[in-house]
């Protein structure tokens, strides 16, 4: 299928985030019929995940989709020194993604950067398909304890200090966070494009950048979409 074909000579980047240099890859011209890719995702039937705090309305990618992303990432990875050469992508859990929550209605965990998960084998990518009006991905540390990432090992320890930030600060503003605040310090963005990607560990601190005050787009041309992925690594 010509919207799920990728780019094998897409244009990629190694960048070292934060105190520890933790690995970020930086991809452009991903796709190579990325209006298709969009058309696709504007055709589909989105529900909230409630699986989860997304703040928006996914829909599932067709399994096609994976099969062709995982092969072309793999090498891409292995190539730029993210991934080791005995490291595979194994398996993915892939979705269309589009913000929808209004800044008002933001939980307070949906107002602060978050970790998908502790797991050090599994990695997190998007696919932005919306133009430049939008922006892109931020990374974080959090200031207590200057964690950049959340592991088995310090999770606990993340919870306790992130408890008595709120004690300290009270919750946080009422608004998606893009940029630094009195409990975490932007360590690195991207800028967005189209038909671009970025993929980092899923335990890295992050957050969308979505402007402050927003409000639920009126109609998909003003549908900040995406496609996310969390990427399960195993052996070779």
């Amino acid at each position: 299928m010509t919207s799920f074909a990728f780019n094998p000579d897409a244009e990629v980047k190694l960048v070292r985030v934060g105190r520890h240099g933790i690995k970020v890859s930086v991809i452009d011209n991903v796709l190579n019929d990325p209006h298709g890719l969009a058309a696709l995702g504007f055709s589909q039937s989105y529900a909230e995940d409630r699986s989860n705090l997304y703040p928006g309305i996914r829909a599932a990618m067709p399994d096609s989709f994976s099969i062709s992303f995982r092969a072309w990432l793999t090498p891409i990875l292995q190539r730029n020194d993210m991934l080791e050469s005995h490291l595979v992508i194994a398996r993915d859990v892939s979705f269309f993604s589009v913000v929808t929550t209004a800044s008002k209605d933001l939980l307070s965990l949906q107002r602060i950067p978050h970790y998908d998960s502790t797991d050090s084998n599994l990695l997190a990518a998007v696919i932005y398909l919306c133009g430049p009006r939008f922006s892109g991905t931020a990374f974080y540390r959090h200031r207590r304890t200057g964690y950049e990432e959340i592991t088995e090992e310090n999770v606990s320890n993340y919870q306790l200090a992130l408890n008595s930030d709120l004690r300290m600060y009270g919750p946080p503003q009422q608004d998606y966070i893009n940029g630094d605040s009195p409990m975490f310090e932007a360590v690195f963005a991207n800028e967005l494009k189209f038909n671009s990607a970025i993929v980092y560990p899923a335990r890295i601190l992050h957050a969308a950048r979505i402007e402050k005050g927003f409000k639920p787009p009126k109609d998909q041309s003003e549908w900040r979409l995406t496609v996310t992925a969390l990427l399960h690594l195993q052996r070779s």
